[in-house]
């Protein structure tokens, strides 16, 4: 047995479980906010879970280790941590789970291969041109399926750029993944606890205890510390072309959760949207680098 094969079905399921995480992430927002918690409950839960459990690793390691700066830290929370998850909890208000899972995603993608071009001077081959075209004509199908743009249509999309905002910021200062998890865990709690004990409508005490654990569990827990090992560790196991084509499969796995967790059942529109956005992610993230592979193993290439 070679040392790929040996690796694949380790790589497959580290893989799996994050898509499957971050999925059912955006399931149980939808879940949290229909069932009694605010946005800003959920918010809170998340990451006061996730700063007591990653708030060790600064202890230990220190953010000195690989300082991005006051300035880069601020920025990093400001776009991936408590006012992302915020607006998120806000957005699956009025936007089904399945739009979630696929303009959030969806407009990142586009986002980052822009904020590229301009920044780092990165060619719009043929692959990624054709990822936007799908990606957006995806996105425009779930935007038309509720009869028009909504406000957590807007507010979706805006998380997707935030989202690649924060890649390029990580990209930019080089921060490793985990230190960048527990960086924007732990400085969200530090600047958003407070506020949130002080100033925001809550409904926590109102909640049931399960579904508050099962909150915290998932979403502080779940998503902001197995998701991250799993994603990085199926990079190293699988390569990064298989790394960078993740969240392609967000909107059919998003789609299928909110069918068994909810009991929705999908238009016809909102099944072709996820495989349109499924197929321009794919082309925008593993595209070049597939295209690269394959021009080295062909014939003109030797």
């Amino acid at each position: 047995m070679t040392s790929a094969s040996r690796h694949l079905f380790p790589g497959l399921l580290c893989a799996a479980t994050a898509i499957f995480i971050w999925s059912g992430s955006l399931i149980l927002l939808r879940l949290g906010v229909s069932t009694g918690l605010t946005a800003y409950d959920l918010t809170a839960l998340r990451f006061g879970v996730a700063a007591a459990i990653l708030l060790p690793l600064i202890l230990r390691q220190g953010i000195s280790v690989h300082p991005p700066g006051w300035i880069p830290a601020l920025v990093l929370i400001a776009l991936f941590g408590a006012p992302y998850v915020l607006m998120l909890s806000l957005a699956v208000k009025t936007a089904p789970a399945a739009a979630t899972g696929a303009l959030n995603p969806g407009v990142m993608a586009i986002a980052a291969v822009i904020i590229a071009r301009v920044s780092e001077r990165q060619p719009l081959t043929p692959a990624r041109r054709a990822g936007i075209a799908l990606t957006a004509l995806g996105v425009s199908g779930f935007v038309l399926t509720g009869g028009g743009i909504s406000a957590g249509h807007m507010v979706l999309m805006a998380t997707g750029v935030m989202w690649a905002g924060y890649a390029a910021v990580i990209r930019a200062t080089r921060l490793p993944a985990l230190n960048a998890t527990a960086l924007v865990a732990v400085g969200s709690a530090v600047l958003y606890l407070p506020v949130y004990a002080v100033a925001l409508p809550k409904q926590i005490a109102a909640t049931p205890l399960p579904d508050l654990l099962l909150q915290a569990f998932f979403q502080g827990f779940l998503v902001t510390t197995v998701a991250v090992y799993a994603v990085n560790r199926s990079a190293e196991l699988l390569g990064s072309v298989a790394a960078t084509s993740l969240p392609a499969l967000m909107p059919v796995v998003t789609l299928g959760l909110e069918v068994l967790v909810l009991g929705q059942t999908p238009t016809s529109r909102e099944m072709i949207s996820a495989c349109l956005v499924t197929a321009g992610i794919a082309l925008l993230l593993a595209g070049p680098a597939l295209a690269a592979i394959l021009r080295r193993r062909s014939p003109a290439g030797k």
